[in-house]
């Protein structure tokens, strides 16, 4: 059998902007950038190493039950089977800014949901307007009906690259935080031990209506969700078993270039 791989993630570049929710401008609390700084390089250590900083709700990542209640499961506490297994993709193309995503929209996809699937619904919202403030103004956003059409089919997490609740910056005005109901989704989910995987792109490069789903998440300890690399995988039909097929190719033309130190042109940052 033969596998295709569709990856799900953004990448995660310091130069974006609007990468996380906007508690700044919701709630007054600060907004976290994101950095990478080198702390070793190939021409002063003959290594390249970095230092990396960013928020656990940045870029493409996943929401654990903690993330809204005390007694819900951690990051490092949720098995890899909550996030890991058998999906089912439900594509809802034509949603413009601002739109919603019904139960009726599922309904038309005419896709078959399992209990215990992972439900991966794709607008093709992440990918047209992610890094911008129009894509937290005009979320297209999941209506409490379509989340209880997806609890009531089963499924045991939620894929998206949409907001689970109404626009953050623009929500009806009973929505509006602090009020105890401001995303009711994320309650209705997350209280039911159903994790969520949110901000990803690319859905619409998957073919299948079912594929296998595989969320690697960091193993934070102690935290509400992860970054994470979130991959779609396709069987697309027979290939010969490993053992007639020749070994993993070399690359035709091997890396060589390790930088000044390597060369004798620049001395160790130590002096040696």
């Amino acid at each position: 059998m033969g596998y295709r791989f569709v990856d799900l993630s953004l990448v995660m570049d310091p130069k974006d902007s609007y990468v996380q929710f906007p508690r700044d401008e919701i709630y007054g609390k600060p907004a976290p950038g994101t950095t990478i700084t080198p702390i070793a390089t190939l021409d002063v250590d003959h290594i390249a190493n970095f230092r990396f900083e960013t928020t656990t709700q940045s870029y493409t990542h996943y929401d654990a039950p903690y993330h809204f209640y005390h007694d819900g499961l951690k990051n490092h506490e949720v098995p890899l089977d909550h996030v890991c297994g058998e999906a089912c993709v439900l594509k809802v193309p034509g949603k413009g800014p601002s739109d919603t995503v019904s139960a009726e929209d599922l309904e038309a996809t005419d896709v078959e949901v399992r209990p215990g699937d992972i439900a991966v619904v794709g607008t093709g919202w992440t990918d047209r307007a992610w890094g911008s403030r129009n894509f937290w103004e005009h979320m297209i956003y999941l209506t409490t009906d379509a989340a209880d059409w997806l609890i009531e089919k089963g499924i045991k997490a939620l894929v998206q690259d949409f907001m689970t609740c109404d626009s953050p910056l623009c929500p009806p005005p009973e929505r509006r935080w602090p009020a105890p109901d401001w995303s009711p989704n994320h309650i209705k989910f997350l209280s039911r031990g159903i994790c969520l995987i949110e901000w990803c792109t690319n859905i619409g490069a998957i073919q299948k209506e079912r594929v296998l789903l595989v969320t690697g998440a960091l193993k934070l300890k102690d935290t509400e969700g992860a970054p994470a690399r979130v991959i779609a995988i396709e069987e697309v039909g027979d290939l010969p078993s490993r053992g007639d097929l020749p070994p993993f190719p070399p690359l035709s033309t091997p890396y060589r270039d390790r930088g000044a130190w390597a060369k004798g042109s620049t001395k160790r940052a130590s002096g040696a």
